[in-house]
């Protein structure tokens, strides 16, 4: 079975090859016969990509024709010319390992492209150069062009919908394998699905080979080996229908990688081949690479030696060729410098000598070693200033706390040395307001003791009429003792919570009833201080205001200290004006949106500006 499958691809390889010679022919044919010089740079372009990539693999003949295009486009002066030459010359030298002259060139065409308002030869361009950055490892910079690759796509630069979306869906694809690369797989699998499904939309075989091959990259590295199968198989038809044996070999190749990642070395052995066979004469340089690699191993381990041994030669052969340490490192200062020329910087220059580079390593150790020193007598010496502070702010935190306590305590003292002062001044108010009450108890009781009398003479002559009216009169009398003795109560009452300390709780109150009462013992408490003192009061209370949870003894001492105010100012206007003049203190509570307002007027001086 392996040997009819084997023969079937050499059968299609070779009828691939065919018909690619049958394009390059063609080509040459229109060549010889082309009479402008512009249609003549257009075919040798063609050409040259067609030697470079799509036709019988010739890196020789491809930079041969693409150089030829050049110099006839910088001769006759076509722009256009020159960056679609160069545009080839990029793709060429990047794909058989000179990376140092592909990006010089690329970065200069780049430019050129810009100036000259090229989108198509920006787009083309700026995708040569990610994939540049990507061979030299440069992942964050070719990142950088993989994004402006996706704004070029997405600008509307490009009329026609077809490329339009064909940019896109490459554009997607460069930014889902950067961020493989950088193994961002999330980010990957989502910019690579959209450049598959607009692919698979417009029925772009090639981009589906290659997106495919992509995709199957990113699940084997997500360790999603199911997915990666399915895309590496579904490559291979697509790689053949659009002859990009390029993309057969490496399908195959992650197949085999994954076979023998999971044991089954005589599928990695086939498959492994297979891509060899697939790509032998295509610039797939990476595929020969892994296989060489992959299939050295797989033989080691079956303890075929001379296959082992013979494999691994070509892999050294290959590696040297793609990987040329020298090229690479060239590639990577070119890219180095490019970046500090856009970003306006100091331009450094690496020596490349070794004594250079190991003297270099001394300077920097020795000055590591020094800053380490720096850094530890800084931190030592912090620490001990540090510790001190600490002891210090430690010590005035202790006294500050003595001192807040204390503060504390004085201010509990003069709270309620303010109230007993309070409470003195109204000694005098609430032993009038008690009088009062108490004048009627003692009044109405007299008056019950002589209707008792009068009852019982008026039971023993049998008038029981009269003395129910009497009864009657004697349970009146009670009714307002009972009354002015609550009264009397209230006042006390008040009297207590005003000297007592707020327990911070609120309690249902009587607003009116508790202004009115403050009022009245502010008034009578500066009577006993001063008899010739006399205002009037007037109240213009809400009553639909009725109880509301505040606590009383502290609204109490504002009402005092308000009313106290209100009756020395009206005092000292008396003082000085004419007997026309009427003290008048006012307090007035009303409920307005929901709030009570307690407004205490008077009349007299008022407060100075």
């Amino acid at each position: 079975m392996k040997k009819l499958v084997i023969s079937i691809l050499i059968i299609l390889f070779a009828t691939n090859l065919y018909a690619q010679d049958k394009i390059t022919d063609s080509l040459k044919i229109l060549l010889s016969k082309e009479k402008t010089d512009t249609g003549k740079v257009e075919l040798l372009v063609r050409l040259g990509s067609q030697f470079g990539f799509g036709g019988t693999v010739n890196s020789d003949s491809s930079l041969a024709y693409l150089q030829r295009a050049l110099n006839l486009s910088k001769k006759i002066n076509y722009t256009k010319g020159v960056i679609s030459a160069r545009q080839g010359l990029t793709y060429t030298l990047s794909a058989t390992g000179n990376y140092p002259q592909a990006l010089k060139i690329g970065l200069e065409n780049l430019k050129m492209a810009e100036q000259v308002h090229d989108s198509n030869g920006l787009f083309w361009q700026t995708r040569a150069i990610l994939w540049i950055y990507g061979f030299i490892g440069d992942n964050k910079t070719a990142l950088t062009y993989a994004k402006k690759l996706a704004l070029l796509a997405n600008s509307g630069s490009f009329r026609q919908p077809a490329i339009m979306d064909q940019f896109k869906s490459m554009a997607n694809e460069n930014l889902g394998n950067i961020y493989s690369n950088l193994n961002l797989l999330d980010s990957a699998i989502h910019h690579q699905a959209m450049a598959y499904e607009n692919a698979l939309k417009r029925k772009d075989y090639q981009m589906l080979a290659v997106i495919g091959f992509s995709r199957g990259n990113t699940y084997a590295k997500a360790g999603n080996n199911d997915s990666a199968f399915f895309f590496y198989r579904a490559v291979i038809p697509y790689s053949i229908e659009t002859k990009r044996l390029d993309y057969t070999g490496r399908a195959k190749l992650g197949m085999a990688v994954l076979f023998n990642k999971t044991g089954q070395s005589d599928s990695a052995l086939f498959y492994a081949r297979g891509s060899l066979e697939a790509t032998q004469n295509t610039f797939a340089g990476d595929v020969a690479l892994g296989a060489d690699s992959l299939l050295s191993q797989l033989y080691r381990s079956r303890h075929q030696y001379d296959s082992a041994y013979k494999y691994l030669q070509s892999f050294v052969i290959v590696n040297d060729s793609l990987n040329n340490q020298s090229k690479i490192t060239q590639a990577q200062n070119l890219s180095f410098n490019e970046t500090l020329q856009q970003q306006q910087l100091e331009q450094a220059k690496k020596s490349a000598r070794q004594r250079y580079e190991t003297r270099i390593k001394l300077y920097i150790l020795a000055s590591i070693i020094l800053i380490i020193l720096v850094i530890a007598f800084l931190l030592l010496r912090n620490n001990r200033n540090k510790q001190k502070a600490n002891k210090v702010l430690h010590q005035k935190n202790e006294e500050i706390e003595i001192t807040l306590s204390e503060l504390k305590s004085t201010q509990k003292q003069l709270i309620q040395s303010e109230k007993m002062a309070s409470l003195g001044e109204l000694t005098a108010g609430i032993a009038h307001e008690i009088q009062n009450p108490l004048n009627f108890v003692n009044n109405f009781s007299d008056v019950n003791k002589e209707l008792i009398d009068e009852m019982q003479q008026e039971m023993y002559k049998g008038n029981l009429a009269d003395a129910k009216e009497i009864s009657n009169d004697i349970k009146e009398n009670s009714e307002k003792i009972n009354h002015h003795g609550k009264r009397a109560g209230d006042i006390v009452k008040g009297m207590l919570q005003h000297s007592r300390s707020s327990t911070g709780v609120k309690e249902p109150t009587d607003i009116n009833a508790l202004a009115d009462e403050y009022l009245r013992l502010s008034y009578h408490g500066l009577r006993a201080k001063d008899k010739s003192f006399n205002a009037e009061m007037k109240t213009d209370f809400d009553e639909s205001i009725g109880k509301i949870n505040i606590i009383p003894q502290d609204i109490g001492r504002v009402l005092l200290n308000l009313y106290n105010n209100a009756f020395y100012a009206v005092n000292e206007k008396a003082k000085l004006s004419a007997n026309s003049y009427q003290p008048t203190a006012k307090v007035t509570t009303r409920r307005i949106n929901g709030k009570i307002e307690i407004i205490v007027s008077d009349n007299g001086g008022g407060i100075p500006q």
